[in-house]
């Protein structure tokens, strides 16, 4: 299929009284908001609310399905704007804004029954085809650690300084695009280029299948229960992988979510922080997904406050996430927007 400029596609999600419960399990998202009505009243939710991830995976899956392959997704950027909530009906409508060299570039609407945003300002990229499959220097033995060290040796001096994002030499701290900027506050508050981790996770089939069926409709119970009619082979089938271009089963893009977001939340709890936990709001979410995730890969993921900015009262903290796998390659960029309230 030829993807012109122009195009649309959609999908509709429904958000039935236990999927913020099924997507917890497949997610490790236990936050009491999510699968408590009794926390989410006391909020000031009115009950529970869908994780705002799920949705955003929702989105990402409305693209995934207009490519062909979920491994064509390539990256995200999105804000969050409206909580779902049970009973919801959210419709995802996209348009293709661009196709250069291989690039499909499309923006995402996603609207519950009431009309109103979930999301906002929902970019998503991908490829037409797949790339071709890389070699690897990995030595056997190598650990994921070294591979992560010898891959920082390979780096030129202008990559390693794209890589650690070093604050300007002032001292300013740089704010999102379109807000004013503040010095960071508090005599204990931990300085922009501070890191968490690395956290090291390992990729397995069967949590890769339950996060597919969780994001899907499905039921943690698939095994006797079926699995969704429409989800697409390579995410569950290690045979159709196999004979797919990735050479095996493969992750659903947001599958990162599950250790890319560790470095993100050891930062807001770290006391050096100075943040309120109880006061922060997921304000935007990037990713870059590099490389498609397989079974048995190892991922050491490292965060790094990239920013801090005031809004007022307010403060937004941008964290970037790197996932190295095991042959020392970036797999995955994340960029986590905290919002506090003042």
């Amino acid at each position: 299929m030829s993807i012109q400029a122009g195009q649309t596609f959609s999908l509709v999600r429904e958000c039935d009284r236990y999927r913020s419960l099924y997507y917890a399990g497949a997610s490790g998202d236990f936050n009491p908001i999510h699968i408590d009505p009794e926390v989410g009243q006391a909020a000031g939710l009115g009950g529970v609310i869908l994780q705002g991830l799920c949705t955003l995976a929702w989105g990402v899956d409305a693209f995934a399905r207009f490519l062909g392959d979920p491994g064509l997704v390539t990256g995200l950027k999105a804000r969050f704007s409206r909580p779902v909530r049970p009973e919801d009906t959210v419709r995802f409508e996209g348009t293709v804004s661009e196709v250069s060299a291989g690039v499909v570039t499309a923006a995402v609407v996603a609207r519950n029954q009431s009309g109103d945003e979930v999301l906002k300002n929902v970019v998503v990229e991908g490829r037409e085809r797949p790339p071709e499959r890389r070699g690897t220097t990995t030595v056997p033995g190598m650990t994921a650690e070294v591979a992560q060290a010898a891959e920082v040796l390979r780096m030129s001096r202008s990559e390693l300084l794209e890589e650690a994002r070093l604050p300007p030499a002032s001292g300013t701290v740089p704010g999102p695009s379109g807000g004013g900027t503040g010095p960071a506050r508090g005599p204990g508050r931990a300085a922009v280029g501070r890191s968490w981790g690395p956290f090291r996770y390992v990729m397995g089939a069967e949590k890769m299948r339950e996060y597919a069926v969780a994001i899907s409709g499905g039921q943690p119970s698939y095994a006797s229960t079926g699995l969704p009619e429409d989800l697409h082979p390579v995410l569950h089938d290690e045979e159709a992988g196999a004979r797919s271009p990735w050479g095996s089963m493969i992750a659903f893009p947001m599958f990162a979510v599950l250790f890319s977001i560790t470095p993100a939340q050891a930062a807001l709890l770290d006391p050096a922080m100075e943040v309120d936990v109880f006061r922060v709001l997921h304000g935007e979410q990037e990713f870059e997904f590099r490389e498609v995730l397989r079974p048995g890969d190892v991922l050491l993921t490292t965060g790094t406050l990239e920013s801090h900015s005031t809004r007022g009262n307010n403060e937004l903290f941008v964290i970037r996430t790197d996932s190295v796998n095991q042959h020392g390659r970036i797999a995955v960029r994340g960029r986590f927007t905290a919002f506090v309230r003042g």
